[in-house]
């Protein structure tokens, strides 16, 4: 077997392989020592039914789609409009900038938050702040009050903040192991599922040719509307150490911490050399949509802006499952199917990034106008926006499965994500906060995105060849369950 092919040293990275960890001494919390493996015929014969179902780890990830169907993909689906659908971008692109900031200042405690507050309540808590999004949006279209879009964008942001770090500590957990790929894609379709429903709903109110400025104010009550049903799905949520997954396994959780020893691993997670490595990558992968959001509002007509959110979303759903089955293939090693992920997600986000490169060239030599979908230049203009919502989301999804693939137990999961989430809302931040001046000219923003894709791959390429051929916390369990299994031998042998 070549060194290529070869399995890391210390394959649960928990404790005793240096390469992940942080600097300093901190040791990882202690464990809960219960038997995590189910036996499914007692579980079965105990439980009722519909508490099996309810604890089920796909019925748990498909509430958190749900939620990130009212959530995060209505404010995808208000961004896909183009500057919020406001008849000039530049509002919504402060607020938005306001918005990642204080998401990005929330994620970088959440994890000490989280994991005190229980992912349950932090989801509740981020569930309650989505129906703001909506409304400020709609009392700017209609009554021009913009001080409550950059209000509303402050508290988003920090409820939104507790919500991802719950979701992603979530989904990085909920999968077993052999199906991560296809549970993460079932999260990331469900968001574009959202921006499917939005986009019908924007096109049926803006499809009138000639139609200038904003979308129409009617828009954002639907909006608000379907952003306040999260709620009643984030009180359905199960706690971590209760969901049994399909393969008969429990998710690991370790026993709680103080918020000082909590806040302490803080330090520890960020300079970890798991997120040091990935830091570029998250910066990168949400960084492209201000740039292409600023680019529809600007050259696109009102009704082209409403149809690109109804259709960006059709190749997204195909491309995440896509990855998905890449990232489970089970003749391939962990390691293998993380470098292929990697290879396929760059390529195909190479291609969109030298296509829009040249588009946008063009148009400063000539500029277009605003360009309606019964234009010759539509498809051609339009097409690099349309794939690049499928390559952004498939780099995020691909980097969650990855994290995930160094995992020790939940709460590490937690940590890890916050973490990613708040580079990732840094990253979103600086670029609509680059677009808020609406004379930027895009190709700098193409530039800076290309760049920043180039300077991610040497780390990231460092990262996934120290990928570990099995999920650490898998190998954690098993030594757990051997050792009760030890113990109860012993015991049967002294009786």
């Amino acid at each position: 077997m070549s060194k290529f092919d070869a399995a890391p040293p210390n394959t649960h990275a928990g404790g005793d392989d240096d390469a992940l960890r942080g600097q300093g001494s901190l040791p990882m919390n202690p464990t809960n020592n219960a038997d995590e493996m189910v036996d499914m015929d007692a579980y079965r014969r105990a439980v009722p039914r519909w508490k099996r179902i309810y604890q089920h780890s796909l019925t748990q990830m498909m509430l958190l789609s749900v939620q990130a169907f009212c959530g995060p993909a209505m404010a995808d689906a208000i961004a896909g409009l183009g500057g919020g659908g406001l008849a000039t971008p530049q509002t919504s692109n402060i607020a938005t900038a306001i918005n990642y900031a204080m998401l990005a200042t929330v994620c970088l405690f959440g994890g000490p938050l989280v994991n005190k507050l229980g992912t349950k309540w932090a989801l509740v808590i981020g569930a309650m702040s989505f129906p703001i999004r909506g409304s400020s949006y709609y009392c700017n279209s209609k009554f021009g009050t913009q001080w409550y879009l950059i209000f509303g964008g402050f508290f988003t942001g920090i409820g939104s903040g507790c919500w991802y770090v719950a979701e992603s500590g979530s989904i990085m957990s909920l999968a077993p192991s052999g199906a991560r790929g296809k549970y993460l894609a079932l999260w990331i379709v469900s968001r574009n599922l959202g921006q499917l429903v939005g986009g019908a709903i924007n096109l049926s109110k803006n499809h009138v040719k000639g139609a200038v400025g904003g979308v129409t104010a009617d828009t954002y009550i639907a909006f608000l509307i379907i952003e306040s049903l999260a709620l009643p799905f984030a009180f359905l949520i199960s706690p971590l150490e209760r969901v049994v997954r399909s393969d008969g396994t429990r998710i690991l959780v370790s026993e709680k911490l103080t918020f000082k020893q909590e806040f302490k691993l803080i330090k520890f997670t960020m300079s970890s050399k798991l997120i040091l490595l990935s830091a570029l990558w998250a910066l990168w992968s949400f960084f492209y949509s201000g740039t292409w959001s600023t680019y529809l509002g600007t050259y696109f007509s009102v009704r082209s802006r409403a149809l690109s959110s109804l259709i960006s979303p059709f190749f997204c759903i195909v491309g995440c499952f896509g990855l998905g089955f890449i990232l489970d293939i089970k003749s391939l090693s962990q390691r293998r199917r993380a470098q292929l992920g990697l290879f396929t997600v760059v390529i195909l986000n190479l291609g969109v990034y030298i296509w829009s490169i040249v588009m946008q060239v063009r148009f400063n030599a000539a500029n277009p106008g605003k360009i309606d979908w019964d234009e010759s230049l539509y498809a051609s203009s339009f097409l690099p926006y349309f794939f690049v919502q499928t390559t952004g989301p498939l780099s995020q999804s691909y980097m969650y499965w990855l994290l995930s693939s160094f995992a020790t137990d939940a709460q590490a999961n937690v940590r890890n994500g916050a973490a990613f989430r708040c580079l990732e809302a840094v990253g979103q931040a600086i670029s609509y906060g680059m677009n808020t001046q609406i004379k930027a000219n895009p190709l700098i923003g193409f530039c800076v995105t290309f760049a920043l894709m180039a300077a991610a791959l040497g780390p990231m390429l460092v990262l996934v060849n120290a990928t570990p051929d099995r999920i650490p916390a898998d190998v954690i369990l098993e030594a757990q369950e051997a050792q009760e299994e030890k113990k109860f031998q012993e015991l049967k042998a002294e009786a």
